[in-house]
Formats: structure tokens, C-alpha cells, sequence
């Protein structure tokens, strides 16, 4: 999928969680594409199950599940950007690392470049074959293979995670608002994220604004258990909100 399709689909997302159900022909205004290119970006999304069409108007399916990765990685695209590579700078030379499946953390692997000696473990399939083709030694944490997220999960991966002492995991999530941690939409992610805080020196949630606004039901990190959050910048209430975390790089 060309990278402008990512984001003018991103795009449609951010318009519909706005506006939750929209004539087809005014989304197709809004975002300044004929109507022949709307139906093909939304029959793209029909077939990933993100939203659904009735009778000339299209909404997001309110059921929760995982966004396509495809799909992710062209939501609030720039802000994503921002925060990646503010929280993969703080990366060191000869460091073992961490790098989640999340759409923001993968967006900022090329700030990984310029560090020598790094061994960088991951559960994200395109993640593993970008930092192999920077020449970066990869480890990717096995286990079943999961096509929304693009990523591996279950006990094959937790068992390869408990094995390995890390300097500096990176996690993502899907929102918080309302919860006392960080939350994820998946319990098949829950129990290797667990096991990796315990396996690291430092937990490092990686997320951009929106997630503040974004609920999700299974909570794998207290705000008192992540030693740094890298977002956006912040109104002082939704400093409030996280309050317990240890420190917060806003960019």
C-alpha cells in the first residue's frame, strides 16, 4: 500500500472519530478526493473490519479490536513521528533494547542508526526486517503470528523475553483516559508485556496525544511502573492524568 493511501486512510479515521457517522459524499469533500477514490479507500477498510457503510453514510465498527498496522502507522502520522524519534534518540551505544509492535515506537527506527553495538529484540515483523536492513543484530521474538498488528505473541515469545535482561524497553499503547495505566485492546499482548517490564532496567510508553482520549480494557503498565512517557505536548489536566508516571518528554 503506497504511504499517501496510509495516510489519506489515516485521515478518514481521524475525521470519523470526530464525527462518528458521515455522509459519504461530504467525507469525500472534506478530504478533497473524488468520490471513486473514497470507495476504494473505504472498501479497504470494509475488508479490515474498521468501518462499516449503510445507506450513504459510513461509521467506525464500535466493537473494540486492533486497527491494522497499515492503517496505524498513517493516523496522526506527524505527531507519531515526533515522539518516535525523541524516544529512540535516548538510546545509547552497546544497549540492549526492546522495540514493541506499536505503529508510533516503529516510526522512529531509523534514529537507531547512528548507535553502535545495539541488540534490539522485537516482536514486530516489519520492524525486525527494517532494523535487519540497517545492519542493526535483531532478534525477533517468536511465537504465533498476529496479521492485524503484524506481530508475534503467546508463550514462545514470553519464554524468549525471560531469557533476556534488558537495558530500555519501548512500549506502546491504546489509550488510558479514565484508567490507572497504560491499556492495551489485546489480552494475546498483555501477558508479553508484562513479562518484558520485568525484564528491564527501564520502561520507557511511547504514544502520541490522542491516547489520552482512547480507552482500552486490559491495563499492562501503573503509571508508577513506567520510568518515562514520550508524547506530545500537553495541557497541565492531561499532565494531571498521568500522574505517577516518573518523567514525561513532551515534544
Amino acid at each position: 500500500m503506497r504511504a499517501s493511501k496510509e495516510k489519506r486512510l489515516g485521515r478518514i479515521l481521524e475525521i470519523l472519530e470526530r464525527e462518528e457517522k458521515m455522509r459519504v459524499r461530504e467525507l469525500a469533500d472534506e478530504l478533497e478526493i473524488t468520490p471513486e477514490t473514497l470507495r476504494s479507500d473505504l472498501g479497504d477498510l470494509v475488508r479490515m473490519s474498521v468501518v462499516e457503510r449503510e445507506h450513504g453514510y459510513v461509521r467506525l465498527v464500535q466493537a473494540p479490536q486492533e486497527t491494522p498496522m497499515a492503517i496505524r502507522s498513517g493516523h496522526h502520522v506527524q505527531e507519531k513521528i515526533a515522539v518516535a524519534y525523541a524516544a529512540l534518540s535516548t538510546v545509547k551505544d552497546g544497549q540492549v533494547i526492546y522495540v514493541d509492535a506499536g505503529s508510533t515506537v516503529l516510526l522512529g527506527l531509523q534514529a537507531l542508526a547512528r548507535r553502535r553495538d545495539l541488540l534490539v529484540a522485537t516482536n514486530s515483523l516489519p520492524g525486525a526486517l527494517k532494523l535487519a536492513q540497517m545492519n542493526i543484530r535483531t532478534l525477533v521474538v517468536g511465537g504465533m503470528a498476529y496479521n492485524p498488528g503484524e506481530r508475534t505473541y503467546g508463550n514462545f515469545a514470553t519464554s524468549v523475553v525471560d531469557h533476556i535482561q534488558f537495558d530500555v524497553v519501548f512500549l506502546g499503547t491504546d489509550g488510558f483516559q479514565d484508567a490507572r495505566g497504560f491499556t492495551t485492546v489485546h489480552d494475546n499482548e498483555l501477558g508479553l508485556k508484562r513479562h518484558l517490564i520485568a525484564q528491564t532496567e527501564k520502561v520507557v510508553v511511547v504514544c502520541d496525544r490522542s491516547k489520552f482520549h482512547d480507552k482500552a480494557p486490559f491495563m499492562f503498565c501503573t503509571f508508577a511502573e513506567a520510568d518515562l512517557l514520550v508524547t506530545n505536548r500537553l495541557t497541565e489536566q492531561e499532565r494531571n492524568e498521568v500522574d505517577g508516571v516518573r518523567e514525561i518528554l513532551e515534544v
